[in-house]
């Protein structure tokens, strides 16, 4: 039959199978275990890893809820690999956000541990929903209920919110540019030139826009419209 090592993080093995150590069982077998990862520089790196068969165990068997209070392990949570492994007067409610809800209202609830997954060289417990008696289950059920509707509500309330804060925005970015058109005398900006309301185009000449042809050696400056001509008529133009 196959082994089934007994210390505590491998004994994890055994209760994933939905079963435990029967009382006063005694290891079978006893080997040497090479300790890859040490939590305390300077230990030994063999350790004693007793080990025991599957005829040395038996169905796994919950304590029972009492006055209100969940059974729970030395980490404070429930295996719950199996579902026989459900604490007899629980309930198991895989419901988001119970387990802080419960805490609000005083209801005892704990989180149900149903695997595990490895990261960064170790075993990190998955929690999926809570364990709480029978008694408060529907009254936590009730108040998630409220909290969903009251969530979804907020969340409406901020969406359609935030969509007159945009067209507020909008309205108000327009009404600028038309008071600015307004009042420098302008419709609109095409291409980087500007234009009166006569229709009529107006060549601005930057400072920076000075150059020198490369063709004819002449200095020219560009109007934004794209309009390049001799620095001398630009002069004679302004």
């Amino acid at each position: 039959s196959s082994g089934i090592n007994a210390e505590y993080g491998q004994i994890i093995v055994i209760l994933k199978e939905g079963r435990q150590l029967r009382e006063g069982e005694v290891p079978y077998k006893i080997v040497k275990q090479k300790i890859l990862y040490d939590r305390y520089p300077g230990d030994d790196r063999w350790k004693d890893m007793p080990l025991y068969g599957d005829w040395q165990t038996q169905w796994y068997k919950p304590r029972p809820a009492e006055n209100g209070k969940v059974p729970r392990n030395d980490f404070g949570n429930v295996e719950l690999f199996k579902p026989w492994m459900l604490p007899p007067g629980t309930v198991h409610l895989n419901l988001p956000g119970t387990y802080s809800l419960a805490r609000k209202l005083g209801i005892d609830a704990a989180h149900a541990v149903t695997g595990f997954e490895f990261a960064r060289c170790r075993a990190v417990p998955v929690t999926n929903g809570v364990i709480v008696c029978e008694e408060f289950a529907e009254t936590l059920c009730c108040a998630w209920e409220e909290q969903s509707r009251n969530h979804t509500e907020r969340t409406e309330e901020k969406r359609v919110e935030k969509i007159y804060d945009n067209w507020k925005l909008l309205i108000k970015s327009l009404l600028i540019k038309e008071k600015i058109l307004k009042k420098y005398d302008m419709t609109s900006e095409e291409g980087g030139s500007r234009k009166k309301k006569g229709g009529g185009h107006v060549h601005v000449y930057p400072a920076r826009s000075k150059r020198k042809d490369k063709v004819t050696g002449q200095m020219v400056q560009k109007c934004s419209c794209g309009l390049v001509v001799p620095v001398e008529s630009c002069e004679e133009e302004l």
